[in-house]
């Protein structure tokens, strides 16, 4: 029995294969939400905080693609497995680029889907460590410098949450920009502003933040 309960999204719209994985998720105890198309995904993303998400992309109302930037516009942290019988490489780019965490293609053995759960959920780290001299906690959202805290405002700790959680890969500018901002309104404070002034609360001697011109921003260790 695990400690913490774990809450599940699934969302498939093949009524045997979504009855069949809730089945075995529950006997795992996890706790299961299983939705059956795209609009009530949204609705349920908006209203409850989920620990891991399981989306099918060819889902009725609003495809799995999209349904995976949005809930990467709340939750930054959370894994993703989109499932899916195809391979088409397109598909495959964009869920990665929206911010999926694994992909499983269909048929698969629910043994093979706990193997793919079990590694992300412990691979999920708190501490990042960026250099011998620089730490931070993902938990917390604190920075670490030369053993001292560095004191960071919200959007700074949010948009280098983001850069970290997706270290060594470009983040597209309008997932960094409705995850940091949450829908306010930023024409007086631009991006590349907030990404200068972390940069120098980083390091002075080094630039981990580099821009992708065109595109988003990446960490860069």
């Amino acid at each position: 029995m695990k400690e913490n309960i774990l809450r599940v999204l699934l969302v498939e719209d093949d009524i045997p294969l979504n009855t069949t994985i809730t089945n075995f998720l529950n006997s795992l105890d996890y706790k299961v939400v299983s939705i059956f198309d795209g609009n009530t995904a949204i609705d349920n993303i908006d209203n409850t905080d989920f620990n891991l998400y399981i989306i099918d992309i060819n889902i009725p109302n609003i495809n799995g693609l999209d349904i995976v930037k949005y809930i990467r516009q709340k939750d930054i942290n959370s894994p993703i497995i989109i499932i899916t019988a195809s391979l088409e490489l397109e598909n495959f780019k964009i869920a990665f680029e929206n911010g999926c965490s694994e992909y499983i293609k269909k048929p698969f053995y629910l043994e093979e889907l706990e193997i793919r759960i079990n590694n992300l959920l412990e691979s999920k780290e708190n501490i990042i460590t960026i250099s011998d001299k620089i730490m931070y906690d993902m938990e917390y959202e604190e920075l670490q410098v030369d053993n001292k805290t560095v004191p960071l405002r919200k959007k700074e700790r949010k948009l280098l949450t983001i850069l970290l959680k997706n270290l060594n890969h470009t983040v597209q500018t309008d997932i960094i920009n409705s995850y940091v901002w949450e829908n306010e309104i930023r024409e007086n404070y631009p991006l590349r502003q907030l990404v200068n002034e972390l940069r120098k609360k980083l390091d002075l001697t080094k630039n981990y933040i580099i821009s992708d011109i065109g595109t988003g921003y990446r960490f860069e260790t």
